[in-house]
């Protein structure tokens, strides 16, 4: 083949090639909005102290023109654990992501109904065998603040997020999710 003949078959296909796609009507871009509803899990730890749970998140408010992305309340439940004390516990947090792409810091905080289980048990033990009046259950639960920061992987139209941090209960944490 011959260079003449090698630069009209290039310049035909370049030419078919924009033909074909000069009739195509350009799509107005749309800013890319999250999800406004996600299911989270999370566990984490450091020694003798952890937690693991699953919370819903729900979008309140979106922002697309700063770096914050949006405001979210997050409900959830799940287990706490400290040397020998332990329970379940509800949270309910409000958190923000700050970044424009698809890495973003997270920053959650709120209240938890913590549940001292563990000691409530030994306690009741106790008084059973000494023959005393059983303790009332509300002297073992806490309403404790709670909280997250760290790290989030989650492309705005994308269903998987990532998740990984420090807070408390959770210490170290690493977590999943899935965005509907």
């Amino acid at each position: 083949m011959t260079r003449k003949s090698v630069y009209l078959t290039i310049g035909a296909v370049f030419l078919l090639y924009s033909h074909t796609y000069a009739q195509e009507q350009a799509i107005p871009e749309s800013p890319e909005n999250f999800r406004k509803n996600a299911i989270l899990a999370t566990v984490g730890t450091v020694g003798l102290m952890g937690a693991y749970n699953l919370h819903y998140e729900r979008m309140l408010l979106s922002s697309r023109k700063s770096s914050l992305q949006g405001l979210w309340a997050k409900v959830g439940v799940g287990g706490w654990g400290v040397w020998s004390s332990g329970g379940p516990y509800q949270s309910l947090m409000l958190g923000t992501m700050a970044g424009k792409k698809n890495s973003h810091f997270e920053l959650n905080f709120g209240l938890a109904r913590m549940v001292d289980e563990s000691a409530y048990d030994n306690a009741r033990d106790i008084n059973e065998y000494l023959g005393e009046p059983q303790p009332p259950k509300s002297n073992y639960i806490h309403i404790r603040a709670v909280g997250t920061a760290g790290y989030r992987f989650q492309k705005p139209t994308s269903r998987f997020l990532f998740r990984c941090g420090a807070g408390y209960p959770e210490t170290l944490y690493l977590g999943i999710g899935a965005a509907f």
